[in-house]
C-alpha cells in the first residue's frame, strides 16, 4: 500500500509540475521569454591569439563580469584567467618567444594604451601611459624585440615602433594605418591606408603600402585603384607575396602579388564577397572567408593544383570582420604548425566563441562557451528567414526576419526595426542577443539590410553616399510597409532601436516620419550632425553619411539632426551612452535635452561612465541596465504593460 501511495505522489508531482511549465508556455504562446541578467552574459568572443607552441590560445571575454584576458587549451578543457586590471582590454597579441601578451587597455577618456602581460603570470605592464594619446592595433616583430602600433593625436595618426628594452618610440610613418603585418624576414612592415584623404569623401579607396622595418619611404603596393579598396593583407611565410582582398571586379575578392616584380594574379572570382584571406605557415594554402546570404563560411585554396574546399562545417557565421568600423566582428588563424585553424563562430542560438578545426577537413571542436548553462539548448531560439524586396528606386534589398514563436494575433505582431551598428556592417545569421531576447517577448524583429551595407559589393555600399539617414531609412521604411501589407505585423504596434550608426538612422528615423514609430532606443547615436562632423574621427563619417561640411552642405545637415526637430517629436525615446566614447559625447545629448524639457517632450537617459565602446563588450551588468530599460520602454508603448521606466531620474 506505501508503495502505491509513493508512486501516486510521483504522479500526481509530475502532472503538476507538467501543468506548470505547460502554462508558462501556453502562456507566452511557446515562447519563454529570455531574461536580461541571461543575455547580458552572453557578448561572446571576437578577437583571439594563438600561443607560438600552438598550445593555447588567449582571448578578451567579459564573462567574469569585466573584461578580461583568457587563455584556453587548443585542445580543449578549463581557460583561465590572466589578467584582472579594471581596464577594457582589446586585440590580445602573443609575442613570438611565448613570454608576453601584448593589449590595447582603454583608459578612462576612451584612449587606448599599449599594455603587456605576463603569459605565465598576472604581471601587467603599461608601455605607453599617455592619456591624450590613442594607441592600438599592436603587430610584433618576429624576434619579440619591438611592436609597431597606431598612434592618433586627435585627427592625426602615425604608425611607430616600441623598443621593448628601451622602451624607446620612434615614428615609423606619418599615415592613418590599419591591418600591419611584419613581415617574417623581420625587414619589412605592411600596412593598409587611403592616400586620398581627406579628399576620399566616398571611402572609396583603400591601399597595401610596405615600409622598411627601420624606416624609410613607404611603397605603394596596389597602384592604379584608386576608386577601390585593397586590403586584409597577408604575408607569404618567405616574405616575398602577399594575399589581399580587392574590390576591383566590384566585389571583394582574392588576389596574390609579388611585392618585388608587382605581378599579381586572381586566387578567386565572382560577385559573392571574399576577404581576410590567410597565408598557411607552410606556403601551400590560403584560407579566407565568403559572404553569402548572410552566412560567413571559410575557405581554402591548395595553391598547388588549385584545389579549393569549404572548411567550416557548421552554419552561421565562421570568423568574422576584425576592422572596428565593421560588423559582424570575428576571425581566422593558422596554428603556427599549419595543422589546425582557430576560428570564431556564432548562429542566431550560439554566442560567438572559440572553435577549432584541422585543416584536413577534419569536424571542428568548440573550446570555450559563453552562452549560460541554463541558455544552452539551442531549439529554444529563432533563427531568422531572409527576406529579398524592392525600394523606392527598384534596388533589391535583403533583411532578415525573425518571427516570435506561438499563435500570430489577429491584428499582427508586434514589431521592431533594428538597425545595424557599424558603417561597413551587416545584419547576418550571428548570435545577437538583443534581437534574441526581444523575439522571445512576442515581437516581431525586422533587420534589413539597407543599401550601404556589407556582402553587396562596392557599388551597394556606395548607394548611401551622402544619403544616410534619408535612402536608407526608406529602404526600411518600405519593408516594414511590406510586412503591414501581408498582416504580419500590427502597424500601431512598431519600435526602433539602433547602436553606433544605427543610433544616428534610429533618430533620422523619427524625423522622417514622425508617427510610424510607439517608442525608440537610440545606443550612442548622434543627434547634432553639424558638432559630430568635428569630433575626431568622425570627419569621414559625415562627410561619407550626410554631405561634404555644414557650411557646404547646409540643408542635409540640418535635416537629418534631431536636435532640430524636437517640437515635431512624438515617440518617446531613450539615448543609451558610453561615457568615454568620443564619437557620441554628452554633449549631444545636452543640446537634446534643453529643448525636449523645455519643450515638453518625454526622453530619458542613461550615460555609462565607465564605457568607452560598443554595447557587446559592455560590462554584464552595464548591458543588462541598458536592456532593462529597452524592455521596459517597448512593452509599455508597444504592448501596453504598465512599466516603470527609470533612468536618469524619477519620471
Amino acid at each position: 500500500m506505501s508503495s502505491y501511495v509513493r508512486r501516486l505522489a510521483l504522479v500526481l508531482t509530475l502532472t503538476i509540475i507538467s501543468i506548470g511549465v505547460g502554462a508558462l508556455v501556453s502562456q507566452q504562446g511557446g515562447r519563454v521569454p529570455l531574461h536580461p541578467d541571461q543575455i547580458a552574459l552572453t557578448a561572446g568572443i571576437s578577437d583571439f591569439t594563438w600561443s607560438p607552441d600552438g598550445k593555447n590560445l588567449a582571448y578578451v571575454s567579459t564573462q567574469s563580469g569585466s573584461s578580461d584576458i583568457w587563455i584556453s587549451p587548443s585542445a580543449g578543457g578549463a581557460a583561465r584567467r590572466l589578467t584582472s586590471i579594471a581596464v577594457l582590454k582589446l586585440q590580445p597579441r602573443w609575442s613570438p618567444d611565448g613570454k608576453w601578451i601584448a593589449f590595447v587597455g582603454i583608459q578612462p577618456g576612451g584612449a587606448g594604451d599599449l599594455m603587456l602581460a605576463g603569459a605565465g603570470d598576472q604581471t601587467v605592464t603599461n608601455l605607453t601611459e599617455s592619456p591624450d594619446i590613442d594607441d592600438r592595433n599592436p603587430v610584433w616583430s618576429p624576434d619579440s624585440a619591438d611592436i609597431a602600433f597606431t598612434r592618433r593625436f586627435g585627427n592625426r595618426t602615425h604608425t611607430s615602433v616600441i623598443n621593448l628594452g628601451s622602451k624607446s618610440v620612434r615614428t615609423l610613418v606619418e599615415a592613418a594605418a590599419s591591418e600591419m603585418a611584419w613581415s617574417p624576414d623581420g625587414k619589412s612592415l605592411l600596412y593598409v591606408s587611403d592616400p586620398l584623404l581627406t579628399n576620399d569623401d566616398r571611402r572609396e579607396n583603400d591601399d597595401i603600402f610596405v615600409i622598411a622595418a627601420a624606416g624609410g619611404t613607404p611603397r605603394l603596393l596596389t597602384p592604379g585603384t584608386p576608386r577601390f579598396r585593397d586590403f586584409n593583407p597577408s604575408w607569404s611565410p618567405d616574405s616575398r607575396q602577399i594575399a589581399f582582398a580587392s574590390e576591383t571586379s566590384g566585389a571583394s575578392n582574392i588576389y596574390i602579388l609579388d611585392t618585388q616584380s608587382g605581378v599579381k594574379r586572381t586566387l578567386t572570382t565572382g560577385q559573392t564577397e571574399q576577404f581576410s584571406p590567410k597565408w598557411s605557415p607552410d606556403g601551400s594554402s590560403i584560407i579566407y572567408l565568403k559572404n553569402e546570404e548572410a552566412r560567413l563560411s571559410i575557405w581554402m585554396n591548395v595553391l598547388q593544383g588549385g584545389r579549393v574546399s569549404k572548411i567550416s562545417d557548421r552554419d552561421g557565421t565562421n570568423g568574422g570582420y576584425e576592422l572596428p568600423d565593421s560588423s559582424p566582428r570575428g576571425k581566422i588563424e593558422w596554428s603556427p604548425d599549419g595543422k589546425r585553424i582557430a576560428f570564431t563562430h556564432s548562429d542566431p542560438a550560439k554566442a560567438s566563441d572559440l572553435w577549432v578545426t584541422g585543416a584536413d577537413g577534419s569536424r571542428s571542436m568548440q573550446l570555450t562557451n559563453s552562452m549560460p548553462a541554463e541558455l544552452r539548448r539551442e531549439g529554444r531560439f529563432v533563427w531568422p528567414e531572409l527576406s529579398m524586396y524592392r525600394s523606392f528606386d527598384g534596388e533589391e534589398i535583403s533583411a532578415l526576419i525573425y518571427k516570435p514563436r506561438g499563435v500570430k494575433p489577429k491584428s499582427g505582431h508586434p514589431a521592431l526595426l533594428v538597425f545595424r551598428d557599424a558603417l561597413d556592417g551587416q545584419h547576418v545569421m550571428n548570435w545577437d542577443p538583443l534581437i534574441q531576447f526581444f523575439v522571445s517577448d512576442g515581437y516581431l524583429v525586422f533587420a534589413p539590410n539597407i543599401r550601404g551595407s556589407r556582402g553587396r559589393g562596392r557599388e551597394f555600399r556606395q548607394l548611401l553616399y551622402e544619403h544616410g539617414g534619408d535612402h536608407d531609412v526608406r529602404d526600411a521604411f518600405i519593408g516594414l510597409d511590406r510586412l503591414s501589407s501581408e498582416g504580419l505585423i500590427d502597424g500601431q504596434r512598431v519600435g526602433v532601436f539602433g547602436a553606433g550608426t544605427g543610433g544616428f538612422l534610429t533618430t533620422a528615423s523619427l524625423i522622417k516620419d514622425e508617427t510610424r514609430f510607439k517608442a525608440a532606443v537610440s545606443l550612442y547615436g548622434i543627434v547634432d550632425a553639424v558638432t559630430a562632423s568635428a569630433y575626431p574621427g568622425m570627419g569621414v563619417w559625415t562627410r561619407y553619411m550626410i554631405g561634404e561640411s555644414p557650411m557646404a552642405s547646409p540643408l542635409p545637415f540640418y535635416e537629418r539632426s534631431l536636435v532640430n526637430f524636437v517640437d515635431k517629436l512624438r515617440t518617446p525615446i531613450i539615448f543609451l551612452n558610453a561615457g568615454d566614447d568620443p564619437r557620441a559625447p554628452f554633449q549631444q545629448l545636452q543640446q537634446f535635452a534643453v529643448q525636449a524639457e523645455v519643450k515638453g517632450k518625454w526622453f530619458d537617459h542613461r550615460t555609462f561612465e565607465n564605457e568607452s565602446e560598443g554595447w557587446r563588450s559592455w560590462r554584464p551588468n552595464n548591458l543588462r541596465q541598458a536592456l532593462e530599460a529597452m524592455d521596459a520602454l517597448f512593452e509599455k508603448h508597444l504592448l501596453g504593460r504598465d512599466r516603470e521606466i527609470r533612468l536618469s531620474r524619477d519620471r
